[in-house]
């Protein structure tokens, strides 16, 4: 039987973000179909088939290029944390933790599936396909940009919500992830804010929150809670593991600092509105909300 030549044309998968949306990635695949060889001798009409090196390859699979630049890179982290720090995924995230048990095969395929659903609906808005192949093509535009700081910083954030611990608060960081440089860029900022968030957002920590405000006097309630005794000597149990991590005292003394740095980027409605979220977390009306940001001199646009 005589060899057929098969020629796929090349094909053209570019996924770009960011980038001269000419630039194409192309690969071009031959598939040749051998044939086999029959003996001419009674004693073995068996065909022999060909050797390795002529048999048929197989067909050339896709290749996906993605190109993130750094500010799509911080957008798109930044919805995936809002999404996993949202209160209905977390419950469900703990619920399989609970179900399953922690750390078992079992818990971690079904966590792994939750986070995959969340992923295919927010990379479609960055020109990425729904699909499996779009998260791998996610995780390899991230690759490109994993030493960035604030890259790791968000990658750090996302492990953490997507943590199922038992402990109630967080344990320290180990030294080779510490963050010793004070945050100077918007990202920064509110990274150290999306940290805090975190962890007061932690269901043990809201239990005490609310223990807390119904303590209170009926003076605090009318308030807001804009004054809410006890709540800054509990959020600095969180407070003194992670503000060392970004250059803060673990104090009451760095807690102050780290207000007064954060309110240079207050101005700004993203930071502005992360501040809202936390002090929320802590507690707050939405009333002393804008009461703390009026202080602090930057009102959220």
């Amino acid at each position: 039987m005589a060899n057929v030549d098969r020629r796929i044309a090349p094909t053209t998968y570019p996924v770009l973000l960011g980038r001269d949306r000419s630039t194409k990635s192309e690969f071009a695949g031959e598939v040749q179909a051998a044939g086999v060889r029959a003996s001419t001798t009674q004693r073995d009409e068996t065909p022999v088939p060909e050797e390795p090196s002529r048999q048929a390859a197989s067909p050339p699979q896709q290749v996906l290029d993605v190109l993130l630049s750094k500010e799509e890179a911080l957008s798109l982290q930044s919805e995936l944390m809002e999404a996993f720090s949202a209160p209905a995924f977390q419950k469900q995230l703990h619920e399989l933790g609970r179900l399953h048990g922690v750390g078992t095969d079992g818990c971690r395929a079904l966590v792994l599936k939750l986070v995959r659903s969340k992923q295919v609906e927010i990379i479609s808005r960055f020109g990425l396909q729904s699909s499996q192949a779009g998260i791998e093509g996610m995780l390899s535009a991230f690759k490109s940009l994993e030493t960035d700081p604030d890259i790791q910083v968000n990658n750090m954030a996302m492990k953490e919500l997507l943590c199922l611990s038992e402990m109630p608060f967080p344990t320290p960081v180990p030294e080779v992830r510490m963050v010793v440089q004070r945050p100077s860029t918007k990202h920064r900022v509110m990274d150290v804010l999306r940290v805090q968030l975190i962890e007061f957002s932690k269901a043990t920590f809201q239990l005490e929150v609310e223990e807390l405000k119904r303590q209170a006097k009926v003076s605090d309630a009318a308030g807001g809670f804009y004054h809410l005794p006890g709540r800054a000597d509990l959020a600095l149990i969180v407070q003194q593991v992670l503000l060392p991590q970004y250059g803060f005292a673990g104090s009451k003394e760095g807690v102050q600092d780290m207000i007064q740095h954060c309110a240079r980027k207050c101005q700004d409605p993203d930071v502005a509105s992360l501040l809202d979220r936390v002090n929320d977390r802590l507690g707050m009306s939405a009333a002393a909300c804008d009461r703390f940001r009026d202080l602090l001199g930057y009102p959220a646009e």
